[in-house]
């Protein structure tokens, strides 16, 4: 099931599966839904560590749009959900778990969906880990696009010399987890072969060397 279908089963499970002339001119769940992300494209910012999105979010609809019956808690966990997976498939930057708030304001236009965001950092589970190899440290990758390095501005900060002060990406994107060299004066390799600029997939398993540092790259599921 591709990701579109998915997220749209996931909201039309909030009705029954209603179709969309059930809700009598007002705005279906899966529209909300497709609405909310086409916001977020529009929001995503360019960062170190490539597009970012708002993970605080103000959702703005027209009282007459939305259904009374419908379980507003709901509709905003799903929503937060979709924002979350659709991050790992668009390879956006979210740095805390989405908080979805909905407002009506008779002011926004019928049919028209508003949508302003912040930036709120926060706690999130880390979906891999890199081992040491000589078993000195494991390093925890939380963000889906998490910058490695010896700054203190990096994500996962190596204090190390070999290490440059933003030395590889690792991020998400299209199901799949992928690294790149930023520039490094040291390098990074996969299983022995040279990462530059241009992404390399990572599988489990993998050893990964940044300047002398080896890793293993290990999933979580």
């Amino acid at each position: 099931m591709n990701l579109a279908r998915g997220l749209e089963r996931r909201l039309e499970n909030l009705v029954d599966g209603a179709t969309a002339s059930v809700f009598k001119g007002r705005m279906h769940p899966v529209v909300i839904g497709s609405k909310v992300l086409r916001q977020l494209d529009f929001l995503a910012e360019e960062t170190p560590a490539g597009p970012q999105i708002p993970n605080d979010l103000v959702v703005s609809l027209n009282p007459l749009d939305v259904d009374p019956e419908t379980d507003r808690a709901a509709l905003i966990a799903e929503l937060q959900a979709v924002v979350t997976e659709s991050a790992k498939e668009h390879g956006w930057r979210i740095v805390g778990k989405p908080s979805i708030h909905i407002k009506t304001d008779a002011q926004v236009p019928r049919g028209v969906l508003g949508c302003a965001g912040t930036v709120k950092p926060g706690p999130l589970d880390h979906w891999a880990q890199l081992i040491a190899d000589d078993g000195s440290a494991v390093l925890d990758v939380s963000l889906n696009r998490t910058i490695i390095g010896r700054s203190l501005d990096s994500d996962i900060r190596i204090a190390n010399e070999q290490v440059s002060r933003h030395h590889a990406l690792v991020f998400r994107v299209g199901g799949s987890v992928k690294i790149r060299d930023l520039g490094s004066s040291n390098g990074t390799a996969v299983n022995g072969a040279s990462v530059t600029n241009a992404p390399v997939p990572l599988n489990p398993g993998d050893n990964v060397v940044l300047g002398d540092l080896s890793f293993t790259y290990r999933p979580v599921t």
